[in-house]
């Protein structure tokens, strides 16, 4: 039998009167016990699934040590970019032990700074990825923009092979 009045809304006293017919009969209160106790059962379960996620979240199936893995890939990204830059001569323009040219001297300066362009690349890339994992299906549509973290930058790419 369908309900033809589906916008009709009960007050208290409404409840309350229904309350009570049901609550007149035995199987009137044996349906409020059971309802009551499936619903409870249900909720329960609800907050149970929810507790469980928060106990174990989901970082794109690896959970805290594929994170603690791709912190230690990107720290392990910064030492080599460290020690590459400073196994570089060292450059300072007015020694006059130098014995550099202008354009070696800047030849030595910029790779220097593309090793160290290529290492932030890398990062931005992985951290882009981690932050990926945590993002909700609502975050991905806000993010869909293809903004960059500047008005006029485009999102950069992932890049997913560490500098060499």
């Amino acid at each position: 039998m369908p309900d033809e009045d589906k916008d009709v809304t009960f007050g208290d006293l409404d409840f309350d009167t229904i309350e009570a017919a049901v609550m007149e009969t035995a199987r009137g209160r044996w349906f409020l016990k059971e309802y009551a106790r499936r619903n409870r059962n249900a909720d329960t379960r609800l907050v149970l699934e929810a507790v469980d996620r928060l106990k174990h979240p989901d970082t794109g199936g690896t959970g805290i040590a594929g994170l603690k893995a791709d912190l230690e890939e990107m720290a392990s990204a910064i030492r080599r970019t460290k020690e590459d830059v400073r196994s570089l001569p060292a450059i300072e323009a007015d020694d006059p032990l130098n014995g550099l040219s202008d354009a070696e001297f800047e030849a030595a300066a910029q790779q220097r700074i593309k090793r160290m362009v290529r290492t932030l690349h890398y990062l931005e890339g992985r951290i882009q990825g981690l932050l990926r994992q945590c993002e909700t299906p609502a975050d991905r549509q806000e993010a869909s923009s293809g903004q960059g973290p500047f008005d006029d930058e485009p999102s950069p790419a992932p890049i997913r092979t560490p500098p060499s």
